[in-house]
C-alpha cells in the first residue's frame, strides 16, 4: 500500500532571489510562505493516481530546496480523495476555508474534477490547476480560474484513432471502455472523430470498473474480428482484458489511453506476448530510460525514493512547474490575480518534460495539444509515433 501523506502542511525552504518581501494580505501568502492546497487518491483503487501528485510535489520540493520563489518557501496542504466526488468536495472545501490555501492544484479522476466545478465558480479568485484528470468537458468551455496542463480527452482520443488507422489495412476497429464519467469523456468525441473518418465500431463494449471477468466482452470482441481494439480501461480492467485477449485468441492489437503507465502494465499482465502489441498515449517528452529524462527522474527519486518510477510519476510536474513559473514572474507582490494573469500568458512553455509545449490563453485552458505513442516491444519502451495536433 502506498504511504498516505500527512495533511499538515510540509514546509519546503528558501528563495529565488534574496530580496526583501513585504508583508501580503493575500489569502495563503505570508511574507515568507505560500500554501498550495494538493488533493488526489493517494488510498483505494485508484491510489496509482498518487504517483502524478507526488510527481508535481517533488517539484515544489525541489523549487525550494534550491531557492524557493522571491523570498518565499512553500507550504503543501495534502488531502486524500480516493476519487471520491464527495470526499474531493469535502477535501476542496476544506483547503479552501480552513486551511486558507493561496491556490489549488489536483484531481486526478474527472468526475471528481467535475464535481468541484461549482465550488471553484463560488471562489473565481482561487487558481486552480488540474492534477491529471483528462475530461475535455473540464476546461471546455473555459473557466477563468482553472487550468489545464494536460492532454485532454479530445487529443487523447484523436492521436489513439490516428495512431490505429496507421497501421496497414486497418478498417475494422472495436472498443471497449468503462461507462463512468471518464469512460465516456473519451467515448463521446472518439466516436465523433470516427464520424469524420467515415467509419464505425464493428463492436462496442462495456467493462466496469471492478469487474473480475471480461469473458462475455472479450468473446463478442473476439467474434467482431477487429483489426485494431481501442481501450479506454484503468490499469486493473486493461490488465484482465489484455491477459483475456491473448488466451481468446485476439491477435488484434491494443491502443489505451495516458491513464496507464506502459512500465506499470508489462509489470502487471506478466505475459510479454499479451504485451507487445499494446500501444498507450505517451505524454512525456521521452522515454524514463532516455538520457534526456534522467533531470526529472533523479528529481522525483530523490524525494520519493520508495515510489514507482513510471509514466505517471510524471504528469503532474507539468502543471506544477506552470505554477512556479507564474508565481516567480508575478513578483513579490504576490496575488491570486497576477499569478491567473500570468498563466494566461504562458506561450509555448517546455522545461522538456511533456509531450509538447504548453500554451494558456484567456480563451483556451486546455493546454497540452500534441502526444505520443510508446510501446514495449522486448525489454524496453519505445516511442513509435508523435501526433501534435493543431488548435
Amino acid at each position: 500500500m502506498r504511504k498516505l501523506l500527512s495533511t499538515a502542511a510540509l514546509v519546503l525552504t528558501a528563495s529565488l532571489s534574496v530580496a526583501v518581501t513585504p508583508v501580503s494580505a493575500e489569502t495563503g501568502v505570508t511574507a515568507d510562505t505560500i500554501r498550495i492546497g494538493m488533493f488526489g487518491p493517494l488510498t483505494g483503487p485508484t491510489a496509482v493516481g498518487s504517483l502524478p501528485l507526488f510527481g508535481a510535489a517533488a517539484v515544489y520540493k525541489d523549487v525550494n530546496a534550491h531557492g524557493g520563489i522571491n523570498g518565499r518557501k512553500i507550504e503543501l496542504f495534502i488531502e486524500d480523495d480516493a476519487c471520491d466526488p464527495n470526499k474531493t468536495i469535502s477535501a476542496t472545501k476544506k483547503l479552501i476555508a480552513q486551511d486558507q490555501v493561496f491556490m489549488v492544484h489536483g484531481g486526478w479522476c474527472s468526475g471528481t474534477v467535475m464535481a468541484i466545478k461549482p465550488e471553484l465558480a463560488r471562489n473565481p479568485q482561487l487558481p486552480y490547476m488540474v492534477l491529471g484528470a483528462a475530461s475535455a468537458a473540464i476546461s471546455t468551455p473555459v473557466m477563468p480560474n482553472l487550468f489545464h496542463p494536460i492532454a485532454t480527452t479530445n487529443t487523447v482520443t484523436r492521436t489513439m484513432l490516428d495512431f490505429a488507422l496507421s497501421k496497414p489495412d486497418t478498417k475494422r476497429v472495436a472498443i471497449i471502455s468503462h461507462s463512468d464519467e471518464w469512460g465516456k469523456s473519451h467515448i463521446n468525441p472518439l466516436l465523433e472523430y470516427m464520424k469524420t473518418k467515415g467509419i464505425e465500431p464493428v463492436e462496442s463494449v462495456w467493462l466496469e470498473r471492478g469487474s473480475t471477468s471480461a469473458t462475455s466482452q472479450l468473446l463478442k470482441l473476439r467474434n467482431a474480428k477487429p483489426d485494431v481494439v481501442l481501450a479506454i480501461l484503468y490499469p486493473p480492467e486493461l490488465t484482465l482484458y489484455l491477459r483475456g485477449a491473448d488466451k481468446y485468441g485476439i491477435k488484434a492489437p491494443t491502443v489505451t489511453t495516458q491513464g496507464v503507465s506502459i512500465e506499470d502494465m508489462v509489470h502487471r499482465v506478466g505475459n510479454p506476448a499479451a504485451t507487445k502489441d499494446l500501444f498507450v498515449f505517451y505524454p512525456l517528452s521521452s522515454t524514463l530510460d532516455a538520457p534526456e529524462f534522467s533531470k526529472w527522474v533523479d528529481m522525483y527519486r530523490k524525494y520519493y525514493p520508495n515510489e514507482p518510477v513510471e509514466t505517471l510519476s510524471f504528469m503532474g510536474m507539468t502543471g506544477a512547474l506552470a505554477i512556479v513559473e507564474a508565481i516567480k514572474r508575478a513578483g513579490p507582490d504576490l496575488t491570486r490575480e497576477k499569478v491567473i494573469d500570468e498563466l494566461n500568458k504562458l506561450r509555448d512553455f517546455d522545461p522538456g518534460l511533456q509531450s509538447g509545449p504548453l500554451t494558456f490563453t484567456p480563451e483556451v485552458h486546455a493546454g497540452i495539444t500534441s502526444g505520443k505513442m510508446i510501446y514495449w516491444p522486448k525489454d524496453h519502451a519505445e516511442i513509435v509515433a508523435t501526433y501534435p495536433v493543431d488548435r
